[in-house]
This record gives C-alpha cells, sequence and structure tokens, in this order.
C-alpha cells in the first residue's frame, strides 16, 4: 500500500513513473496456481458435458480425440511409442456405447476397457497437470509427476473418552440420607474406563497402515511399489504422491463437495470425482 501510494504522489508532482518491479517468486507462483486452479474446474466442468457415441472394434486414438474435440477439454492421452515403455496403444480397438452419458464417465470407461485389453503392468487412470490439463495413461507413467501434500489429521487422532459404567441414581437411598442429615451422594459407580490405550504414535502409524492399504496399495513405497511415500510431521502427514493419489485421499477442494463420492471398489476406498451436470446461464 504504501508503495502503490508513492508512486501516486510522484505521478501528480510531475516527476517520471518509478518501473514496477518484477513480481517475486512467491507472488509468480501464486498466480500460476490460480491460473492452473481455473483449467482445472474449467477442464472438469467440459468433461461434465454428456455425449452420446456408439463404435465397435474403434480405435481408442480417435475416441480421446472425439472426446476432445466435442467437450473442448484439453486431454493428453500417455500413448506408447519409442520415448517410453509404458503407455496406451492408440491403435487398440474397443467397443462402447453410450447414451447422453457425461463425458468424464465415458472416459473413465474407456479407459477401463483399454486397460482389460492390454492388460498393463499398472492400472490406467487419470489425473491432473500442473497446469490444468487432464492426462490419462498408466498409473507407472503418472507417477512421474509427484506432488506433496501436508495433511492436518489432529482431529483424527484425538480419542473421546468412552463412559461405559454410567452413575446410578439412587432416589431411595438419598431420601434416607436427607431425612438422616447425611451426606452421601445419590450417584454410585460412574467409573471412566477408556479402552483407548494407544498412544498418539501407535494411533497415527494406524492411520497410516489404513490409508496405505486402502488406497492404491500397490503404489506406495513402505509396501514394495514407487509412487507414493507418507512421513509424519506433528499432528501432520506429509504425502508425496501423484495428483491421483491424493484425489483419492481427499478429494479438490476446488470441486463441489456433493460431487465427491467417497466409494470402496475390489476392497480399496476412493474418493470418486462426479461430473457436474447442472445447466449453468
Amino acid at each position: 500500500m504504501t508503495r502503490l501510494t508513492t508512486l501516486t504522489l510522484i505521478a501528480a508532482c510531475g516527476f517520471a513513473a518509478l518501473p514496477e518491479p518484477a513480481l517475486s517468486a512467491a507472488s509468480a507462483a501464486s498466480m500460476d496456481d490460480d491460473w492452473a486452479r481455473k483449467d482445472k474446474v474449467a477442464n472438469l466442468r467440459a468433461l461434465s458435458q454428456r455425449v452420446s457415441l456408439d463404435v465397435t472394434d474403434q480405435p481408442v486414438e480417435d475416441i480421446f480425440r472425439f472426446l476432445a474435440e466435442v467437450t473442448g477439454a484439453e486431454l493428453e492421452p500417455i500413448y506408447l511409442d519409442d520415448s517410453r515403455i509404458d503407455g496406451i496403444d492408440p491403435e487398440t480397438t474397443i467397443t462402447i456405447r453410450a447414451n447422453n452419458i457425461p463425458a468424464l464417465l465415458v472416459l473413465e470407461r474407456v479407459l477401463k476397457r483399454t486397460e482389460s485389453k492390454e492388460s498393463p503392468a499398472s492400472g490406467y487412470t487419470w489425473q491432473f497437470t500442473e497446469s490444468g490439463t487432464i492426462e490419462f495413461g498408466p498409473k507407472s507413467e503418472l507417477n512421474r509427476q509427484q506432488i506433496v501434500e501436508l495433511y492436518d489429521i489432529s482431529e483424527l487422532l484425538f480419542i473421546v473418552p468412552t463412559f461405559d459404567n454410567a452413575p446410578q441414581f439412587d432416589l431411595q437411598s438419598a431420601l434416607q440420607s436427607s431425612q438422616g442429615g447425611g451426606g452421601q451422594s445419590p450417584f454410585q459407580g460412574g467409573n471412566q474406563n477408556d479402552d483407548n490405550t494407544l498412544d498418539d504414535e501407535e494411533r497415527f502409524q494406524r492411520l497410516v497402515d489404513l490409508i496405505q492399504a486402502n488406497i492404491e496399495p500397490d503404489e506406495w513405497t513402505a509396501l514394495g511399489g514407487n509412487g507414493a511415500s507418507l512421513t509424519t510431521f506433528g499432528n501432520s502427514m506429509v504425502v508425496t504422491a501423484p495428483d491421483y493419489i491424493h484425489r483419492q485421499i481427499n478429494g479438490y477442494d476446488f470441486w463441489p463437495s456433493r460431487l465427491q463420492q467417497p466409494r470402496r471398489v475390489d476392497g480399496r476406498s476412493e474418493v470418486r470425482i462426479l461430473p457436474d451436470t447442472r445447466r449453468r446461464p
């Protein structure tokens, strides 16, 4: 505020205006994050559009191109080529029928059917890039884009005391005590019995084990994978992982909560992102 006021006074007095200082690295990074955030929302909304298609033995490359052209979403398929050993074969053919279905769900179906035909070492899924576009392909390739997130889990570590021996109210004893002048309390028993004897470190480890066992268990380094790692910092978890794993842990804060559906698939937990099919002006 002081800098702006000074420049205004200089200009009013007829002096040459000082050159605007370059944006700091932090400010530039913040602006990039805002733009990427807007692009992510725009691409999810684009894939929320309903599409229809009916194809038989069609190369997946054509289907991905169709989805991009019809919706306007920025899609980046990871294809198998000379530069990588893992990727989607663009010539793989699939049969799919979709009638007035959100494009995001069609994309997920196409990936699932392509995966079943190609049987890659790791499954196929989608995620956001740093710039906000949507890339999809084998998890082994998506794992190359690592993001570090800090998750505050202090509320999850808090244990509510358990009372399994509530005090009993003896009305007759209370009346007799009042007549005889005694001061015995009418409440009997009520000792607290807290079975949660684990310390914070043990509870923390249980939470870590739960996450790694239910969310992409094949990708955690602690379980023999190479896609994600998890460490502790105070009452927080520091997770280094690709976007598709962060999505399954906590969803997206820029997308309506009503469109984020926790569910279990094949014994694994995830947060599924749903398309926004409401009509917008």
